[in-house]
C-alpha cells in the first residue's frame, strides 16, 4: 500500500469519527486494511485507494438510487451553483426552486393537501413530526395529548428525540435520560416483536397488541404513532397485509395521528414510490430523505396534511431550519426524480425481488445455522443466528470483509447472536450486475460460514 494511502487511513482514524467502526478491532483481525478508502465511484461501482472496484450494495445506507457521479444530476446541480447558490425561507422569503419541488412532491405523495418542510436529514424530519404532533394538540387545548407510540426495532434518527423513538438498544442505552412521552409499540415480524422467534410465522397478534396498549395508555393522552412502513434495522421486516390498514383505523378511531417514516423506504427502494404505496395507505404526516436527491445534496422534508397545516397557518410554527429547501438540493432532487421515472427505477425495483430472493436463498444453502432471507423490492437482508459457542462479532466482521473482498460492499450488523447481512444496491443497477453481487455475496457467505464451522469443529476435537 501506497504511503499516502497508509497517511489517509491514519488521519481517517484520528481525526474522525466513523459510524460503528471498531478500528482497533480491525485492525487486529485484518492488518493495514482499514478504513477502506474510498477515491471515486461510477454507476453502481466504488473505487477504492488499491484500485479495487467493488459494488455498493449499501454503503450508501439508502441513498443511492440513480448510481454514483450520474451526469445529468451533476450538470443540474453545476447550473443551479452558477444561478443561486443559497437563500433562505425565512420571514416571508422564499425562491423559485423550493415551490417547484413542493409541487412536484406534493403530486406524488400520498397526502391530503400537502405543506412541506424541508429539512437537511431524515433525523430533521422525524425531529419535526415529533414537535408537529405535539403542538397541534396543545393548539387544540389538548396539551396533555403528547406521547409518542413507535415500534420496537425501528430506526428513526439520532438527534434526542429521534434517538428515543428508536428502539434499538445500542443506539439508546448509553444516552440516558431520554426524551420522556415515548412509549414501544409491537414490531409485526416474528424475531422483533417480542413473542416469537426468527423462525417462527408472525401470529397477526401486534395490531391487537396494539389496541390494548392504547387502551391501557389512554387515547387521549396520545399524539401519535410514527413508524416505518417496512422496518429495516436487522431484517427487511415486511408486515402481514392487514396491519397497515387496521393501525390506520385504530387511528382514526382514537384521533392519534399516523405519521410514516419514508424516509428509508422513499422513492422506490421498496418496488412503491413510497412504501405507504403498498397498502394504499394515506398518513397525516410523511418524513423523507435519503434517495430524494440520490445523496447528491443532504436533503430530508416532511409533508404534512391540510388538516394539521391548518392550526398553523395564523400562528407560524417555531421552528427554524438554516438549509431549508437549499437550492442546489432542489436541483438534484428535480433532475433524481426526473431519471427515476424517465428510467422506471422504481418498476424495475419491483421486477427485481424474485431474483434478489433466489440469489440470496443460494447464498445460504447449505448453511446449518437457522437463516432467514427478507426482501421487498430491492431491498433485503439475510440473519444468520450464530451458535452461541461461536463468536458473532468475529463472524460480522468476517462477513463484512469476504463480501469486500469478492467485489460487493454492504451493511452487516448484528444483535447478540444474530449477524444480518443488508443488500440494497442503486436502483439503476442492471440485471447482469445484480447477478454479479449475488454470486460475490454467495462466494463470502460460504466461505465465511464453513471458516467458522470449521474452527467450531476442530475446536472440539
Amino acid at each position: 500500500m501506497e504511503n499516502s494511502t497508509v497517511s489517509v487511513q491514519t488521519v481517517a482514524v484520528e481525526r474522525v469519527r466513523h459510524f460503528a467502526a471498531n478500528f482497533p478491532a480491525l485492525e487486529k483481525r485484518f492488518e493495514g486494511k482499514y478504513p477502506r478508502i474510498f477515491v471515486s465511484g461510477h454507476g453502481v461501482y466504488l473505487v477504492d485507494s488499491d484500485g479495487h472496484r467493488v459494488i455498493d450494495g449499501g454503503n450508501h445506507l439508502g441513498v443511492c438510487s440513480v448510481g454514483h457521479t450520474h451526469p445529468e444530476v451533476i450538470a443540474a446541480i453545476s447550473e443551479q451553483l452558477q444561478t443561486l447558490e443559497f437563500t433562505s425561507l425565512e420571514a416571508g422569503a422564499s425562491h423559485v426552486y423550493v415551490a417547484q419541488l413542493a409541487e412536484r412532491l406534493a403530486s406524488l405523495v400520498p397526502l391530503e393537501g400537502p405543506i412541506f418542510s424541508f429539512t437537511s436529514t431524515g433525523s430533521e424530519a422525524n425531529e419535526l413530526a415529533i414537535k408537529i404532533a405535539r403542538d397541534y394538540f396543545r393548539r387544540l387545548g389538548q396539551p396533555g395529548r403528547n406521547k409518542i407510540l413507535t415500534r420496537q426495532s425501528s430506526y428513526h434518527g439520532s438527534s434526542y428525540a429521534t434517538t428515543t423513538a428508536t428502539r434499538i438498544p445500542a443506539f439508546r442505552d448509553s444516552f440516558q435520560p431520554l426524551v420522556p412521552g415515548f412509549v414501544e409499540l409491537p414490531q409485526p415480524f416474528p424475531g422483533y416483536c417480542g413473542s416469537c422467534d426468527l423462525g417462527g410465522v408472525c401470529p397477526g397478534a401486534c395490531i391487537q397488541q396494539t389496541a390494548d396498549l392504547i387502551e391501557r395508555e389512554g387515547p387521549e393522552t396520545i399524539a401519535a404513532i410514527l413508524a416505518e412502513p417496512i422496518s429495516i434495522p436487522g431484517a427487511i421486516k415486511v408486515p402481514p397485509s392487514d396491519y397497515w390498514p387496521r393501525l390506520r383505523e385504530l387511528c382514526d378511531q382514537h384521533g392519534i395521528l399516523l405519521i410514516a417514516d419514508e424516509v428509508v423506504c422513499g422513492f422506490g427502494r421498496t418496488g412503491k414510490l413510497f412504501g405507504c404505496n403498498h397498502w394504499d395507505i394515506r398518513p397525516d404526516m410523511m418524513s423523507m430523505a435519503k434517495a430524494l436527491t440520490s445523496g447528491y445534496i443532504p436533503m430530508g422534508a416532511l409533508a404534512v396534511n391540510r388538516r394539521i397545516q391548518e392550526v398553523f397557518v395564523n400562528d407560524p410554527l417555531a421552528h427554524v431550519n438554516t438549509y431549508a429547501g437549499h437550492p442546489v438540493a432542489c436541483a438534484a432532487a428535480m433532475k433524481t426524480l426526473d431519471i427515476l421515472e424517465r428510467d422506471g427505477l422504481v418498476e424495475q425495483a419491483a421486477g427485481y425481488e424474485p431474483s434478489l430472493v433466489r440469489g440470496l436463498e443460494a447464498a445460504v444453502s447449505g448453511v446449518s445455522w437457522t437463516t432467514r432471507v427478507s426482501a421487498c423490492g430491492l431491498i433485503a437482508s439475510v440473519e444468520l443466528q450464530v451458535p452461541a459457542t461461536i463468536d458473532a462479532e468475529a463472524v460480522r466482521m468476517d462477513l463484512w470483509n469476504e463480501c469486500y473482498e469478492q467485489g460487493v460492499v454492504l451493511r452487516v450488523t448484528r444483535g447478540a447472536q444474530t449477524v444480518s447481512l443488508l443488500f440494497y444496491p442503486p436502483l439503476s443497477i442492471s440485471e447482469s450486475e445484480l447477478a454479479v453481487a449475488l454470486s460475490g455475496i454467495e462466494r463470502a457467505m460460504q466461505s465465511t460460514y464453513h471458516l467458522h464451522q470449521r474452527n467450531l469443529e476442530e475446536s472440539i476435537k
